[in-house]
C-alpha cells in the first residue's frame, strides 16, 4: 500500500474547501474558447463558467479530457460528458474545462512519448486556481477512450491535485504516464464488455487492458483486490466496489453489456447511467 503524503485522499470525506488564491477576487475569465501558453507552445480549451459565478464561492473543478479524432467542442456539445445537466439540477454548479490536443498529433491524440499534456494539466489547473475561485480539494477528471486514457496517466501522476478520476472505457497503454507515484487517488472506470477498442484485457497481455488499471489502483488504494474481478454477464451494468480501500481512495469498476461508448442504458431504462454513477462519485467527497 502507498502512502498518503503526496495525495489528496488523506482528507477526510465531505471536509471544508480550501479556496483557490483566486477566490475574493473579480475574475476576467469568460466562458469559452481560450488559449494558454504551455512547453512553449500555444494551447487551446474550452471552459465553462457558472452563469452566477460567485468570486466568493470555491466550486468544483473539472477537467475533462476528449477522444480520439475529437476536440473540446465534442466534449462541451455532450455536456462535458453529461455531468453538467446534474450539476445544474443538483444545484451545485462547477467549473467545467475540457483541453485539446497538439493539432500536430496524428488523429487528435494526447501524446504518448512525451509529458506534454501532462504539462498542460499542470499550467492550466495553475491558471484557474489564480484566476478563478475554486475548491482546491475537489479537483475532479474524466474522460473517454483516449480522454480515459489521458485521465488514467493523470490519475498515476497527480494525486496531489486530483481528488478523484473517473475512466471512461479507458486504457493503460499507448499514452504517456511517466514515473507512477503509486499513491492513492480515489478512482472509477467503466468498460463494456464487447469493447475491443479499450478492452477489459489487451489480447493475452497480463499488464495492458483496464482489468489491469482496476488492480493497480485497487492495489494503490489499500484494497482487497479480489483474484478474480466479477464482470457483467446478464442485466443491468454491474459496479463493483473493492472492499478495505482507504477511506478517501475509493476504487469503483462498472461493466456493462456494450462496446466501446461512454453512452449506456439499462434494460428497460433510457437513462444514461454512466454520468449517473460517475456524479455520484464525485460527489461523495
Amino acid at each position: 500500500m502507498a502512502g498518503t503524503s503526496g495525495s489528496l485522499s488523506s482528507l477526510p470525506p465531505k471536509n471544508p474547501a480550501v479556496p483557490s488564491a483566486g477566490c475574493g477576487k473579480a475574475t476576467t475569465v469568460t466562458s469559452g474558447k481560450k488559449t494558454i501558453t504551455s512547453g512553449g507552445m500555444q494551447r487551446s480549451y474550452i471552459i465553462d463558467i457558472p452563469s452566477n459565478y460567485d468570486m466568493n464561492k470555491p466550486y468544483r473543478f473539472f477537467y475533462t479530457s476528449h477522444w480520439i479524432s475529437s476536440t473540446a467542442e465534442a466534449v462541451q456539445q455532450q455536456n462535458f460528458y453529461f455531468l453538467k445537466p446534474l450539476a445544474t439540477a443538483a444545484n451545485d454548479p462547477a467549473i467545467f474545462l475540457a483541453p485539446q490536443a497538439l493539432p500536430g498529433n496524428p488523429n487528435g491524440t494526447w501524446d504518448t512519448a512525451k509529458p506534454t499534456d501532462q504539462v498542460l494539466f499542470d499550467d492550466i489547473l495553475a491558471f484557474v486556481k489564480a484566476n478563478l475561485c475554486i475548491d482546491t480539494t475537489r479537483v475532479f477528471a474524466t474522460g473517454f477512450s483516449y480522454g480515459g486514457m489521458m485521465t488514467y496517466s493523470l490519475s498515476a501522476t497527480r494525486q496531489k491535485d486530483i481528488r478523484a478520476a473517473v475512466g471512461i472505457a479507458p486504457a493503460n497503454y499507448r499514452i504517456y504516464v511517466g514515473t507512477k507515484t503509486h499513491q492513492p487517488i480515489a478512482w472509477m472506470q467503466t468498460t463494456g464488455v464487447n469493447d475491443t477498442t479499450c478492452p477489459w484485457v489487451n489480447g493475452n497481455s497480463t499488464t495492458e487492458g483496464s482489468k489491469y488499471i482496476a488492480i493497480e489502483h485497487g492495489t494503490d488504494n489499500g484494497c482487497m483486490v479480489p483474484s478474480t474481478i466479477q464482470t457483467w454477464t446478464s442485466g443491468a451494468h454491474l459496479c463493483v466496489d473493492f472492499t478495505s480501500c482507504m477511506t478517501g481512495a475509493p476504487t469503483k469498476i462498472c461493466t456493462f453489456n456494450g462496446a466501446h461508448t461512454n453512452i449506456n442504458s439499462d434494460p428497460g431504462s433510457s437513462t444514461n447511467w454512466i454520468p449517473q454513477e460517475s456524479w455520484a462519485f464525485f460527489t461523495q467527497f
